[in-house]
């Protein structure tokens, strides 16, 4: 009679093969490298993103303190307004963005809770090495989202800060033309 219920509970339990339990887990923690390794870069990106477009801002600042408007012109007047306000806001929502791009998470570390267990360190080594694999997929999930958050708002920023840089660029050169033709 044990030998049946023996049978049953080696029917039951899976069979794993070493080799690929290794393969699995070193695919994982190389995953989880890499999501890490992105995660740094789009730190990096966007801290000179923000950086950029804080220099251009007060760049732009610096040059609406020193361009006089000519007040006795009014189509000039609501020109160079709408010119001068949306530049303004393009930097500013640009660099919004960029500070949500820094603020949208922390990187999630692997959960040792799930590793160091006394009971984990009596299973088998293959199911500790699935379960360690596991755990690496886990953090890998939880970070894609955060992640993906700061891509987004990160292409957003740099978006409206190239965008308000570009109308900046055609403003200032209008502004010249302007001043040469008076």
């Amino acid at each position: 009679m044990s030998h049946s219920v023996e049978n049953e509970i080696t029917l039951s339990e899976p069979h794993y093969n070493a080799e690929s339990c290794d393969a699995i887990l070193d695919t994982a923690k190389t995953v989880y490298a890499e999501e890490q390794a992105r995660f740094i870069q789009y730190e990096n990106k966007t801290n000179i993103g923000l950086a950029f477009g804080g220099v251009v801002l007060v760049a732009y600042l610096t040059y609406l303190g020193s361009n006089k408007l000519l007040l006795n012109d009014t189509g000039y007047l609501i020109y160079s307004t709408l010119f001068r306000l949306s530049i303004l806001i393009l930097f500013t929502i640009g660099i919004i963005y960029f500070l949500k791009a820094i603020k949208s998470g922390d990187y999630k570390q692997v959960d040792l809770s799930n590793i160091v267990l006394l009971s984990f360190a009596q299973d088998p080594v293959e199911t500790v090495k699935i379960e360690l694999a596991a755990t690496y997929k886990s953090a890998v999930d939880e970070n894609k989202i955060v992640l993906d958050k700061k891509t987004k708002f990160y292409d957003l920023g740099l978006t409206l800060v190239a965008r308000g840089f570009l109308v900046f660029v055609i403003y200032f050169v209008l502004e010249e033309v302007i001043k040469y033709v008076k």
